[in-house]
This record gives C-alpha cells, sequence and structure tokens, in this order.
C-alpha cells in the first residue's frame, strides 16, 4: 500500500502543480488518474536496467519521494513558507464547498466502486474450502493477468514475456498487471495485488464520466441520466427473457444475459460486468483516457477563447504517450479524437484567427505524444502488426455472426438500445462545439464497423465504449434540453425515467447476475502444488503442462510453460500452433519428448487433471525415467532438468 498512496499523492501534486486554472475536484480526479499512471510506468523504468526486482521498485519510490520534496520546495519558494502556512490554514478554516453536481457525482462513484468491490472481492480468488473461486466474467480473463503479474514479480525478466509462450516478447498492454506485480514487492498478497489498485481505477472511471458529463452538459440532470446509462448500459436483449429463454436463466446459465447472449447477436456487453471487472486493461485505459478527453476538450477551449491551452496540451501530450501499453485501444481512440476534432476546430480557428496557435498546440501534442509512444509501438505492438493477424478489413462489427441479428441497423437497436436509437435525431439538432466532439465520436464507430484492428472482431467494442461514453453524454443533454421547459417536473421526471429504464434495464438485470455468480478456478490441490512449486523450483523454470488456461503452475506460481491456452494467443497474435502441435507427443514420452527437452529446455513435467483429461500420458515413462518431487492430490511433478 505505501508504493500506491506514494505515487497517488504525487499524481495529486502534479495536478495542482501543473493545471492550476481546474477546479478543485477536476484536479483531484485528474490526480488520482496520474497518480495510477506513474503506479503503473515509474516501476518499470528502471526495470530496463535492474530488471522488474526489489531494487527496481524502491528505485521507482524513492524518485517519486524526490519529486514531491522538489515540488514542496518549489511552491514554498515561490509563494514563501509564511505565505504557505497562511494557505494551508485559510484552507483549513474555509474549505471549498462543492456543487450540487460535485456531491452527487462524488456519491455516485463511490457506490459503482462500492458494488464493483464486492465483485471484485467474490471475483478475484475467493478462498473456499475446495480451492480459489471466482466469478462469470473473471473465469476467463483473470487466470491470464495473474499469469503475466506472478511471472514479472517471480521471475523479474523485463521487458516481459510470455509465461505461457517463452521466447515471445509479452506484447500485450501488460502495465496494469505490472502495477499489480509491483504492490507484491510491498507485501500485498496476490489477491490484493489485483483488488486494491482496481478499485482505484474503478473509482477514477466512474467518477471521471461524471465529470466530463458535467463539463459537457453543465447541468446535473443530463449528467444523471447519461451516467446511469452507462454504467448500466444495455439495450433491448431483455425481450428474449419475456419468451425464448427463462428468466431464471439469467442468473443460473454461463452468459446467458441479456447483455451477453450470443446465441441471438446480443454482443454489446454491460460495462461493469464485462469490461471493467475482468478485462483490466480497459479498466487502466478508460482510467487514463476518460482524463485524455477532458484535458483534450479543456485544451481546444482555451487555444479557441485565446486562454493559451498550451499547457493542457503539453499534459495531455504526456498522459496520451503513456498510454500505448495500458491499453491500445484507448491510445487509437483518443487519436481518432484528436484527428477529427482538430478539423472541427478549424473553421473557429479562421473566424478567431487562431489557426497558428491552433496548429503550434497540436504540434506540441503531437511530437511529445509520438516520441513517448514511438518506442513502444516499436518494442511491442509492431510484431503482432507483422503478424498478419491484426489490421483487417471488417464490415458490421460482429452484426449477425451467429445469424440471428443480420440487418446491421436493427443489429444495434437491439443491442446498444435507445442511445442508438435517439443519436440520429439528436445530431441535427447539435451545434458548435458540441456538434464537433459528436462528428469526433462517430468517426470511431464508422472505423470500428469497418476495420478490425485485432483477430477477435469482438474486441473492436472497446473503441465503441468510447463512441458511446461522449455519444451517451451528448445524447441525454439533448433530451434533458426537450424536457426542461415541461412545467410538470412529474412528467420530466416520469419521461426520464422511462429513458433510463429502458436503456438500463437489460444491463442491471446482468450486474444482478454478476454478482450471484461462482465459478471455482482452482482447486485446493491445485493451489498446494502451486505453493509447492514456489518454494521448490527456480522462478524461471519451464514445465510441460497442459495447455488449459486454469493451469496452476503459470496462474499461481509464475513459472513459465512450454505452450499455453490458444485462447489468449492466438488473439494476441502469437504464432503457436506448431508447439502447441508437439505437446501429445512430448505427453507420450520417448524420443519426442527428450527431443523437445533439449530443444525447448524443459526442466519438469506437471501432470494433473487437465493433462490426463487432454492427452494420452505415458506415465509410466516419465515414472522410469526421472525422479518424482511432488506427488499429491492426483498431481504429480518430474524433475526433468
Amino acid at each position: 500500500m505505501l508504493a500506491l498512496i506514494v505515487y497517488l499523492i504525487l499524481g495529486l501534486a502534479l495536478a495542482w502543480r501543473l493545471l492550476p486554472s481546474l477546479r478543485g475536484p477536476v484536479k483531484c480526479w485528474l490526480g488520482l488518474a496520474f497518480g495510477c499512471v506513474l503506479l503503473m510506468w515509474l516501476p518499470c523504468l528502471p526495470a530496463f536496467v535492474l530488471g522488474f526486482t526489489r531494487a527496481a521498485q524502491w528505485t521507482a519510490l524513492g524518485v517519486s519521494l524526490l519529486a514531491l520534496l522538489a515540488l514542496y520546495v518549489e511552491h514554498a519558494v515561490s509563494r514563501g513558507t509564511t505565505e504557505l502556512r497562511k494557505d494551508l490554514r485559510a484552507l483549513r478554516a474555509s474549505p471549498p464547498e462543492l456543487s450540487r453536481s460535485d456531491l452527487a457525482g462524488l456519491l455516485a462513484a463511490f457506490f459503482a466502486a462500492l458494488f464493483c468491490l464486492y465483485l471484485l472481492h467474490t471475483h478475484v480468488l475467493r478462498p473456499g474450502e475446495d480451492g480459489l473461486w471466482v466469478g462469470q466474467s473473471t473465469y476467463g480473463d483473470l487466470a491470464m493477468h495473474l499469469g503475466f503479474m506472478e511471472s514479472l514479480y517471480r521471475q523479474g525478466t523485463f521487458p516481459p514475456e510470455y509465461s505461457i509462450y517463452p521466447g515471445q516478447p509479452l506484447n500485450y498492454p501488460f502495465l496494469v498487471d505490472a502495477a499489480s506485480a509491483s504492490l507484491r514487492f510491498f507485501g500485498l498478497s496476490r489477491r490484493m495485488a489485483v483488488i486494491v489498485p482496481s478499485v482505484v481505477m474503478l473509482f477514477c472511471v466512474f467518477w471521471g464520466f461524471w465529470l466530463l458529463a458535467d463539463k459537457l452538459t453543465g447541468k446535473v440532470g443530463p449528467t444523471l441520466m447519461s451516467w446511469l446509462l452507462f454504467v448500466f448500459n444495455g439495450g433491448f436483449g431483455f425481450v428474449y427473457f419475456t419468451g425464448k429463454y427463462r428468466f431464471s436463466e439469467i442468473f443460473t446459465g454461463f452468459y446467458t444475459t441479456p447483455t451477453n447472449l450470443v446465441d441471438q447477436d446480443i454482443r454489446w456487453v454491460n460495462v461493469v460486468c464485462d469490461m471493467l471487472i475482468p478485462q483490466r486493461t480497459t479498466m487502466a485505459g478508460w482510467c487514463v483516457v476518460l482524463p485524455a478527453i477532458f484535458l483534450l476538450i479543456t485544451a481546444l477551449e482555451k487555444t479557441l477563447e485565446g486562454g493559451g491551452g498550451r499547457r493542457e496540451f503539453a499534459v495531455l501530450a504526456v498522459l496520451a504517450g503513456a498510454m500505448p501499453m495500458i491499453h491500445t485501444h484507448s491510445f487509437l481512440a483518443l487519436g481518432i479524437l484528436s484527428a477529427a476534432w482538430f478539423f472541427c476546430a478549424l473553421p473557429k480557428a479562421k473566424r478567431e484567427g487562431r489557426v497558428r496557435e491552433l496548429v503550434m498546440n497540436y504540434v506540441l501534442y503531437g511530437v511529445v505524444c509520438l516520441c513517448l509512444a514511438a518506442p513502444q509501438f516499436f518494442k511491442w505492438t509492431m510484431s503482432s502488426v507483422r503478424s498478419g493477424n491484426l489490421l483487417q478489413w471488417n464490415l458490421g462489427w460482429v452484426a449477425g455472426a451467429n445469424g440471428a441479428l443480420n440487418n446491421w441497423l436493427l443489429f444495434f437497436i437491439m443491442n446498444v438500445g435507445v442511445v442508438f436509437i435517439a443519436m440520429w435525431p439528436a445530431a441535427f439538432t447539435l451545434r458548435g462545439e458540441k456538434l464537433g466532439i459528436f462528428l469526433g465520436a462517430f468517426a470511431i464507430f464508422v472505423l470500428a464497423n469497418v476495420i478490425a484492428f485485432q483477430p477477435n472482431l469482438y474486441d473492436n467494442n472497446k473503441l465503441l465504449y468510447i463512441w458511446f461514453m461522449l455519444t451517451d453524454i451528448l445524447v441525454c443533454d439533448v433530451i434533458w434540453s426537450i424536457l426542461e421547459p415541461v412545467p410538470d417536473r412529474s412528467i420530466r421526471a416520469a419521461v426520464a425515467g422511462i429513458i433510463v429504464f429502458l436503456g438500463a434495464f437489460s444491463g442491471g438485470l446482468s450486474m444482478l447476475r454478476e454478482a450471484v455468480s461462482e465459478y471455482r478456478l482452482l482447486s485446493t490441490e491445485q493451489t498446494a502444488a502451486a505453493d509447492f512449486i514456489i518454494e521448490a523450483t527456480e522462478p524461471d523454470s519451464l514445465f510441460l503442462t497442459s495447455t488449459a488456461h486454469t493451469n496452476p503452475v503459470a496462474v499461481l506460481a509464475g513459472r513459465n510453460i512450454v505452450c499455453g491456452s490458444s485462447l489468449y494467443l492466438y488473439f494476441h497474435g502469437v504464432d503457436y500452433q506448431e508447439r502447441e502441435a508437439r505437446l501429445p507427443g512430448m505427453f507420450a514420452g520417448g524420443e519426442a519428448f527428450e527431443t523437445a527437452r533439449e530443444e525447448l529446455g524443459i526442466d519438469y513435467v506437471y501432470l494433473g487433471g487437465s493433462e490426463y483429461s487432454m492427452y494420452d500420458v505415458n506415465e509410466d515413462y516419465f515414472f522410469t525415467h526421472y525422479p518424482v518431487i511432488y506427488n499429491e492430490g492426483g498431481i504429480t511433478i518430474f524433475r526433468v532438468g
């Protein structure tokens, strides 16, 4: 916790120092987000030299403490210690007042984060009598993230490699897992190292969306509407549970929810259930992209109104430059918005005579951002692009993928619901800055419907949700402008309530389903074997195991395995097929195993339930030729290296 607290305090100090003109609540939010970025990035910088080790962690923490001291000294010198004491006394005597919207936003973010804390408690390795338990949404992704985190913490290799395919650089955005690995060095357990930073980032997402909506609408009503439609997002999938499916199946089936019903082409998943809780990179990406969008809008406003904007563009440039290995999709979405909003701002810049200022600010933004982002792309991302698995033409996202909703328009109406329907008439009422914001968001929507940016077409939703965030806010602003003149408050509330109900009912049901879901990820026998592996084997040792994603060797012990699950490797652009095809021969023993052992440097063979169920294991061969170092609970480990 020490490191996290220091980074958050430094982030807050930087927000106050670099962005003095912004409101206090906005600076608090931005400061927390900056602190999360520092937690993800700072330990990685010395790790290039020292490895991802305890020394690198303390080096980063020491630099942070020195930076805090420097900021304090600089402020004390510029203001004088006497004036500084006066400022602090005045702040204690008369703390800044929060507006009604600020208080509502804090409460909304707090309760949303509290619900997510409950989900994290039940969904992240919850201890049970018979093993470690997770939820419906984390059954798939959590194992991958735990493997990344534990291999970084246990092995210290940096830049990291795939522990589920050693020798292959980890080109997946790994910094949120590196942040959790850093907290492991400061005493947090495997479980708490995932939960603690997640709660902070989730709070930043929920609060940040509110503050962005408040900035664009200026009113509590549309801000609350848009926030509810974002957090409880869902389309009209609930209609399938009035006939085709039983209502009870929502709470008992595996992914039979109104926002994730694949057989019926319902794929617009709820952001809490299927994006923020299980997909840690998306959570971290939204924690950063919302502040970046806020700063971009603020910087453009100041530039066009003659108030500067260069300071905001400079901070934005550093923030954006840090994003590729936090969440590449969020970085891409921000790039699309930045380009679109530049061209939308040009007409006003010409009228105000500020074209040169706009161009120069964008040059600063672009140069600094690219200088920081380019090394990340060349080091990690480009290897996936060269594999040919990324950037392919694909029309219509996943509309009709399962033959149910083949009509593109009907697909989005059923999936996105009221926001998509209201978007079209609302767009014709927008003017000026808000029209530009809409067009930038719509550019993301168009590109995500014509280009697949990764092998898994579904993952384009990581772009589409950025479109949805901004469009949701603008649509609710237009709806509220229509409702506000209605003199009867009860009518206004009833109409707004119906709209929110239609847009949030499916999402609310999905969230309730998630709250009661539970699945065992790993048995007590597997956790016991993982504990033994941690104590008795070398951190960088290589194990022959099955490719099951519920693999205690990689997930809990952080050790390397010959080949992991194709669920991860294929969609990350890793060419794993040849090695995977050799696994049956390896488990059969004999020459195939011995050849692989020499070529790959296999140190141990792990035989458990998934190995016996997936392969024809010649256990007699291993018992005859190699010593057994562990044989308990149906799990046997041989030392072969």
